[in-house]
């Protein structure tokens, strides 16, 4: 099958705008990737021996910290691009509700090595991997409200 090149063009708009836009604010755009994780995903061998959980080279941040399974939010940052007092806010539309949550979460202490931000709704704030994200935003700011970067869905613009 042949495409015609607007045709193409038309279809790679789509694909973009489903899998976020970025450019709100003035704002850097973040790399966002949503995903839904269970408890095991997490689990390392090193917490078998000491009890205590190993994130690796990611930095992770959870609305319900005693709780692991949820919605991620997984974002593509650099360890020195967030400055003390940097906070996540994630908004999210469900399918089962049309109302807007707002979740705003203290931004994790970056591994010097980290690249990935792991940003959860766990526990009772997302329990349920038949729940989908109509439409989302999610925000860096600074200590002051500032936005760092951002990313949002297509859908979070309607």
């Amino acid at each position: 099958m042949s495409l015609s090149w607007p045709r193409l063009r038309r279809r790679v708009i789509v694909l973009a705008g489903l899998a976020g836009v970025g450019w709100i604010c003035g704002a850097p755009s973040l790399k966002t990737y949503l995903t839904y994780k269970e408890h095991g995903d997490f689990v390392r061998i090193s917490e078998f021996l000491d009890g205590k959980e190993n994130s690796g080279s990611r930095a992770i941040v959870r609305t319900r910290p005693r709780d692991r399974t949820g919605l991620y939010f997984s974002l593509a940052v650099k360890a020195a691009s967030l400055p003390d007092g940097a906070k996540v806010v994630v908004q999210v539309i469900r399918s089962t509700s049309p109302e807007v949550k707002t979740f705003e979460l203290e931004a994790p202490r970056m591994p010097a090595r980290a690249r990935e931000m792991l940003v959860g709704l766990t526990g009772k704030d997302w329990n349920r991997p038949e729940d989908k994200p109509v439409a989302w935003r999610v925000r860096i700011l600074d200590s002051a409200g500032g936005v760092i970067a951002a990313e949002q869905s297509f859908l979070w613009e309607k």
